[in-house]
């Protein structure tokens, strides 16, 4: 394989009107184009799939507006900066809004006290997040990790194929961590072992919570340190700073909340054990790939955050009522409804939630799985529902997906072991009015149990 750089040079990037005026803003663009023999196709697909280091939509409308100027790298120190930029007056409010949200409300204040906007770094997506914590962590430390609960199908493969091994505990139970600890004293003369714990607050897609207070607790005994997803969380309802080394999130979803952006960040916590070892490596491996006209929209979208989250925690609480009361019915075609707060794990859940505010009182997010008892009337549930369909989840709009069907289609007899069944069907919800929503979802209960009936009378 071999790479070309081309370059845009300064082209002109969109003009940003930040909460403190307008400002315009110029950079440079580098691209790197790899071309590789077609029996490479595999390996590129499963980079391309993993890491979310392609090239943004918004980024490629604005390099073809460029064209006229492109012209091929020769300086190579400018091209190894890939496309860097520095911070934009967008990026900056960004990493400003996601400090105030960690300290707006926290579990425990004096925690927060050093932490500033320079420990926070935005990536293009929530994968390259993971993927940009994970090689800094193989610099560092270069061995195992463990991903406890079953996160979002990504993660462990990435750790998996950017990695030298993964310890997998799906289920995220009490019972698990026992076996974990049993796990780690055994190897507890290797202090360097285990590189990292990824986990959730809660997990996708069946909204459990672990024991983070006892993963902490084994962290501190065993060192290493603990990387949490709170995506589907999100900051305005937990907190989980007193937990992690690394906060990681998507800003793809409810940050941003319309689904028209991608970003990710992840924040260094300087409360934790391995801020002094972590932060120079993260200073120095750096780069701000996330491109301005992101940033932009990224910055717009987010200062509506804490106001939809209200929305949706109310709305998502309506509608997993709805279904609850559906599934206690005798003839429901609904076997479980997985919400935070119907979990096993609700406890660990309200451990780490924020204290109420007047602003805002935290609930349990957008993000429910409903579980039929077959794939008829799952499938009957999911084509009568008239809505939108699709995999993201956190946007304006509610989306439906048959989970199992779209992401373990290879893989069905794998997820089932983990307790993911492919009669789930995953709800984000949205914006929309919620007794809009109540009613489509009525109407499509009414037809999967219907034909739940006809089933029984055959």
């Amino acid at each position: 394989m071999r790479t070309e750089s081309v370059g845009f040079h300064k082209t002109r990037l969109e003009t940003h009107k930040a909460e403190d005026g307008d400002e315009d803003v110029t950079s440079n663009i580098y691209l790197h184009a790899v071309f590789y023999p077609e029996s490479s196709l595999k390996l590129a697909m499963t980079f391309w799939r993993l890491t979310g280091l392609g090239v943004s939509s918004r980024m490629a409308e604005k390099c073809l507006e460029g064209l006229a100027n492109i012209r091929q790298a020769t300086d190579l120190k400018s091209a190894r900066l890939l496309y860097r930029q520095d911070w934009s007056p967008a990026h900056n409010i960004i990493r400003q809004r996601i400090v105030k949200l960690l300290r707006r409300s926290p579990i425990e204040p004096n925690r927060l006290t050093h932490l500033d906007s320079n420990d926070v770094y935005l990536y293009k997506s929530g994968m390259a997040t993971i993927y940009h914590v994970q090689h800094a962590l193989l610099s560092w430390r270069g061995n195992q990790s463990i991903v406890f609960g079953f996160t979002y199908e990504l993660t462990p493969k990435l750790l998996e194929t950017y990695g030298p091994s993964v310890r997998f505990y799906g289920f995220g139970t009490d019972d698990e961590l026992a076996d974990l600890e049993s796990y780690l004293e055994v190897h507890s003369e290797d202090e360097n072992k285990v590189q990292a714990l990824w986990c959730e607050c809660p997990s996708n897609p069946l909204l459990r919570t672990p024991n983070l207070g006892r993963l902490r607790a084994l962290a501190n005994k065993y060192h290493f340190p603990v990387i949490i997803d709170d995506t589907i969380g999100s900051f305005a309802n937990v907190d989980v700073m007193n937990v992690a080394d690394i906060l990681i999130t998507s800003l793809t979803k409810s940050f941003s909340g319309f689904a028209d952006v991608m970003g990710g960040s992840a924040v260094l916590n300087p409360s934790m054990p391995f801020y002094s070892q972590f932060k120079p490596l993260f200073q120095n491996l750096y780069r701000n790939e996330l491109y301005v006209g992101d940033a932009v929209q990224l910055e717009l979208n987010s200062r509506s955050f804490l106001s939809r989250s209200v929305q949706i925690n109310n709305t998502s609480r309506r509608l997993v009522g709805f279904f609850q009361e559906v599934k206690s019915r005798p003839c429901s075609s609904i076997t479980a409804v997985y919400y935070p707060s119907l979990c096993w794990s609700v406890d660990n859940y309200r451990a780490q939630m924020r204290p109420p505010t007047v602003e805002f009182t935290p609930g349990y997010g957008a993000l429910f799985t409903i579980e039929f008892k077959s794939t008829e009337t799952a499938s009957m549930f999911f084509n009568s529902a008239i809505m939108h369909k699709g995999p993201s989840l956190g946007a304006n709009i509610t989306l439906l997906q048959p989970y199992v069907q779209t992401v373990f289609h290879q893989e069905k007899a794998w997820a089932a072991r983990n307790g993911l069944k492919e009669t789930i069907v995953r709800v984000s919800v949205g914006l929309e009015d919620p007794d809009e929503l109540l009613r489509t979802f009525r109407d499509a209960m009414l037809k999967a149990d219907g034909l739940l009936e006809v089933e029984l009378k055959v």
